[in-house]
């Protein structure tokens, strides 16, 4: 073989090895990721804890709910409103501990045609409102079945699946199979945040269980703003 073309077959065998080792197009393309997901709007930070028992009742009235006629045509005024010392609910005991201390509470209902809701708002000057979700968690984890006290009927309790709001340190639901001349289903949102607590109850559609579950999951995020406005 010819100076010529071993020079030439030793070029040619260089350019086949720097080819075999160059990264190719494929991966010197850039990648391609999906954009980043924001993140849901994080809630306020809590507000002080209320010093005294006229700033415990200002914030619970500062909480109830204006369920006009755009919520529901049945919903346009509320039926009734009250500061009687409910009890805040309690299934199979006769009361949480802690309810005893409240502070200041209101009561708002809305009873129409379809719908019936109502409202309680509670203010504790020294109790936080996790220890009443506490008290409540407590009593669902053995609580099936139940007579409604001055009632005469029989409450079981229904947790549906999924439920109507996820559940949370701060946030209960549940609801329960009231059986009496009839059989209804009533819902119960609980919320919780700094020393306040508020509980809504709603039935609809002569105590459909889907449809009360799902007026609760569309009351929920009214609820909740309504209590961050004032804890």
């Amino acid at each position: 073989m010819s100076l010529r073309r071993t020079i030439l077959a030793l070029l040619s065998l260089l350019l086949l090895v720097a080819a075999a080792c160059s990264p190719s197009q494929a991966a010197e393309a850039p990648r391609w990721s999906a954009p980043a997901v924001s993140a849901s709007p994080t809630p306020p930070k809590p507000r002080p804890a209320p010093t005294s028992t006229a700033e415990v009742g200002s914030r619970v009235t500062g909480a109830m709910l204006d369920l006009n006629a755009e919520f529901h045509p049945e919903t346009a005024q509320y039926t009734d409103e009250n500061t009687d010392a409910w009890k805040l609910i309690s299934l199979c005991k006769a009361s949480l501990p802690s309810d005893r201390q409240r502070t200041a509470y209101r009561e708002r209902s809305w009873d129409g045609e379809t719908v019936w809701v109502r409202q309680y708002v509670v203010g504790y000057l020294k109790v936080p409102g996790r220890k009443l979700a506490d008290e409540l968690r407590s009593v669902l984890a053995t609580c099936k079945q139940y007579e409604v006290p001055n009632d005469g009927r029989t409450s079981t309790i229904v947790r549906p699946s999924p439920p109507p709001v996820p559940n949370g340190p701060d946030v209960i639901t549940f609801c329960e199979r009231l059986k009496g001349k009839a059989t209804r289903h009533q819902c119960t949102l609980i919320l919780v945040r700094g020393n306040f607590v508020m509980e809504v109850d709603a039935s609809a559609s002569d105590g459909d269980l889907a449809a009360g579950t799902a007026l609760i999951a569309k009351i929920a995020p009214l609820a909740t703003a309504a209590l961050e406005k004032i804890a």
